[in-house]
């Protein structure tokens, strides 16, 4: 067996620690119930430092050479740009007058919102307090599970933060975030309204918003609901597929 370094016995337990810290992480939202893509693929890569750390001086030199070379191609030309670009689109032209707002549909249990639901309807209401020319269109359809449509339910709620329906406008019967912009220029092409829009949603899912507004005509605008800590690397995680997806098929 190999006697490690230093060097080596501080690389085995960073990976160790890294591992432990990002599992707890990931399996921190199943509690609520929020079982997705991001967090399953987290909770394996997790697993796997642990015991890439773990069994570190068991491999062979060359072959962990080539993992650490990996995790730092992937890091450094996947994970860092589509990071700082989620970043960087979160709050995008948030003051440039955007006349449209869309907000994106979220969970709906029953005719009740998800958390991230009702706070993407809070941002837009303050938006259109703020700028009373402003119209939204509320975007998603209705899931198996649930018992009334999104934009419905966005609907709602804004009603009830003071805000008149006749500035709203439904499109309930998109199922994706492709559907949801599509949907959504059409309901602004076929009553006129501005194709300068501000896209409501969650601070890491803009960046794709506005790749979706680029192919749409749309000229993009955006302000952000935040995540939960709790959440935020499950769906970092789960978005970052999706970006991938969108990019290569751009």
């Amino acid at each position: 067996m190999e006697k490690l370094s230093k060097g080596q016995s501080v690389l085995k337990i960073f990976f160790i620690i890294v591992g432990l810290l990002l599992l707890l992480w990931y399996i921190a939202p199943l509690p609520a119930g929020i079982i997705n893509a991001g967090n399953g693929a987290g909770i394996i890569f997790s697993a796997f430092l642990v015991l890439f750390g773990v069994f570190y001086n068991a491999f062979p030199v060359g072959w962990k050479r080539a993992v650490i070379a990996a995790m730092l191609a992937v890091l450094l030309i996947i994970v860092t740009p589509l990071s700082v670009n989620m970043a960087k689109y979160a709050n995008y032209k948030t003051n440039d007058g955007a006349e449209t707002v869309i907000v994106l549909g979220c969970k709906v249990y029953g005719s009740t919102p998800s958390r991230y639901l009702r706070n993407r309807c809070k941002k837009a209401a303050e938006y259109l307090e703020k700028n009373p020319n402003a119209v939204a269109v509320l975007s998603g359809g209705q899931g198996y599970d649930e018992d009334i449509s999104e934009a419905q339910c966005m609907e709602n709620v804004l009603t009830d933060l003071g805000i008149d329906k006749n500035r709203l406008y439904k499109e309930d019967k998109s199922t994706s975030t492709a559907e949801n912009i599509a949907f959504s220029k059409a309901v602004i092409e076929e009553n006129g309204l501005s194709k300068s829009v501000l896209v409501v949603t969650n601070e890491f899912h803009e960046y794709r918003a506005k790749l979706i507004c680029d192919k749409n005509g749309l000229d993009f605008h955006s302000l952000c609901s935040y995540s939960s800590f709790y959440t935020f690397l499950t769906y970092h995680t789960r978005e970052m597929a999706a970006l991938l997806k969108e990019l290569i098929t751009k």
